[in-house]
């Protein structure tokens, strides 16, 4: 009896241990900058962060900034606006906005760019009320001033959407340089950026949007050879840009194509970073490994879901499964068989999803 009340004692020290490690890791101590300049920086960014969004593509993502919106009449909805790049939308296919983990991306409805400048504008509609960045140059044709030495911040989602609003800091290098022949086009900056971070905001430490970045400079070459580059970050110039953005009008559609709504990948590669006891001994199929929340899969397919048949048609690769969307249309049914796990067990799960 009393070995059995020291153990008791013991499992319940050693779960008030855990918790108190848990609880530590939650602030309860405010943090109080030692700086006028760290709390205005700290300050800046979380009001502008607000309005920075990643551009979903068929081909990857970039990043972009919302910066006007326009109630619909009769409606509860708003058609919001956001710069990014050019060469973000160029071939994107179908597009989305992202806002970060736990929230519903946005079918993008139109675009429109000009390659020139690789800047472009995102519409999309939605009820949902989002942070518009309000832009000086745009809104009422002034110039802003950029200075040689001023403080910068690039906010964007660089490499993996997982990154989302990622920020670094940097000063002005070159307050206008010519880019893609046009002269004037670009900022230079230190501001380090990454994949991902095209079409993103460069603000000012007022918050005051000065650039959409667009590039760096990856290399030099030397008579030694190629060495990497530091800090030679492009961005376009808000002054420049801000006439062209102003006048676009001619929206080219986004067309939405009929999907699943679900991101897969093969047995073999999703092993090479997974656990493997999230699938079956000897699995052949397709993992699902992610959702798009604008369609139907979410509602009946699970995350590690193994997909082993389509319409009765074993699946072994995603050229499986791309092949019995050939010519699909929405509204379409699909019965998808898959192998989910269950606690230690794997079981058959039949669904049906609805192109959407």
């Amino acid at each position: 009896m009393k070995k059995r009340i020291v153990s008791i004692f013991l499992t319940v020290m050693f779960v008030l241990l855990l918790a108190g490690c848990q609880f530590s890791l939650r602030a309860n101590v405010p943090y109080v900058s030692p700086t006028p300049y760290e709390q205005l920086r700290i300050s800046m960014i979380a009001e502008v962060e607000q309005s920075v969004i990643v551009v979903k593509t068929e081909t990857g993502h970039g990043s972009g900034i919302i910066y006007k919106s326009e109630p619909i009449a009769d409606t509860n909805q708003f058609l919001y606006y956001a710069m990014t790049n050019y060469h973000v939308v160029e071939d994107g296919g179908e597009m989305t906005v992202h806002f970060g983990a736990g929230k519903t991306d946005i079918p993008i409805q139109d675009y429109q760019g000009y390659q020139p400048y690789d800047i472009a504008v995102v519409r999309f509609v939605t009820d949902r009320i989002l942070r518009v960045h309000q832009v000086k140059p745009i809104n009422d044709n002034s110039i802003q001033e950029i200075i040689k030495g001023q403080d910068v911040y690039a906010i964007g989602t660089p490499q993996n959407i997982d990154k989302f609003n990622y920020v670094t800091q940097g000063v002005v290098s070159l307050s206008s340089y010519s880019y893609n022949g046009v002269a004037g086009l670009a900022i230079m900056h230190d501001a380090e950026l990454n994949p991902g971070n095209s079409g993103g905001p460069l603000f000012n430490l007022n918050g005051d949007l000065i650039g959409i970045n667009v590039a760096k400079i990856p290399n030099i070459t030397t008579r030694d050879g190629i060495i990497p580059a530091e800090g030679l970050n492009f961005s376009l110039s808000i002054n420049k840009i801000a006439p062209t953005v102003r006048n676009f009008n001619n929206w080219i559609d986004v067309v939405r194509r009929p999907r699943l709504g679900i991101t897969v990948q093969e047995v073999s590669i999703f092993l090479e970073s997974n656990d493997a006891s999230l699938l079956p001994a000897n699995p052949v199929g397709v993992v699902v490994i992610g959702f798009d929340q604008t369609r139907n899969a979410k509602d009946v397919l699970e995350m590690y879901d193994l997909i082993i048949e389509m319409n009765g048609i074993q699946i072994t690769s995603i050229a499986d499964l791309a092949g019995q969307l050939q010519g699909a249309n929405f509204g379409d049914p699909h019965t998808l068989k898959v192998l989910r796990k269950q606690g230690e067990t794997f079981v058959e799960v039949v669904v049906t999803i609805i192109l959407s």
